[in-house]
């Protein structure tokens, strides 16, 4: 067997293996994750799939502990003991995206192939139950972290919205190259008693995800929560 086939047949085993064994270590996490204590009643005010925007498919629905954040930080026991601290208790995250995710190796290849010139949609809902409503007021008000190196990113506070979304905060976050905005995302986010709610919209190239379909997302979550 010549060494070209070999390398052949290793790359063919690559692209086809890597995503699938990619896809059986995540169903497997977010099987165990979504049983964890306190995530079945943040899960039921998340999205259903007919709900959302046309071609956007489910990437993922995991629990958010404390502890995974905190190891996934420089200085884990800082970050636990703030984290215990503010009072969180558990967190829920869930996101769509458009094209669908095959894995993040087929995902890499692909946007540099056949996707480098599609537009990119994802929108991302993460609900975060805190020990008191005061406590999730005090997280809701926290701004947020930026890289102070990185000069593309630039984030502004537009204010609260009007009509059935009246206390949500609205955040835009605008990336830049060349002095052109590449991509954008809308960040809607408000305190239901005890629970901190984030529902973002995000598209590359800015501007295909419309602001509307966001807010409509929002204010289902909104209404689930009470």
């Amino acid at each position: 067997m010549s060494t070209g086939l070999i390398v052949g047949i290793i790359i063919i085993l690559l692209v086809v293996g890597v995503p699938i064994l990619q896809a059986l270590i995540r169903a497997g996490q977010r099987r165990r994750s979504l049983g964890a204590a306190g995530v079945a009643e943040l899960r039921a005010a998340g999205l259903r799939g007919d709900e959302v925007p046309q071609g956007l498919a489910r990437q993922a629905a995991e629990a958010v502990t404390s502890e995974e954040i905190a190891l996934a930080d420089e200085n884990p026991e800082a970050t636990i003991a703030q984290l215990d601290a503010s009072g969180r208790v558990i967190g829920y995250r869930e996101s769509f995206r458009d094209p669908r995710s095959l894995g993040e190796f087929m995902d890499w290849l692909l946007t540099q192939t056949i996707y480098r010139n599609r537009a990119h949609r994802r929108v991302e809902i993460e609900l975060t139950r805190y020990e008191s409503a005061e406590q999730a007021s005090e997280a809701l008000a926290i701004e947020p972290q930026l890289d102070a190196s990185d000069g593309s990113v630039a984030v502004e506070d537009v204010g609260e919205l009007d009509g059935v979304l009246g206390g949500v905060l609205a955040r835009e976050w605008t990336r830049t190259e060349d002095g052109s905005a590449v991509q954008r995302m809308l960040e809607l986010r408000w305190a239901s008693r005890d629970v901190v709610a984030v529902v973002r919209g995000d598209s590359e190239p800015s501007g295909a995800l419309e602001d509307d379909e966001v807010q409509r997302l929002a204010g289902l979550v909104k209404g689930r929560l009470g």
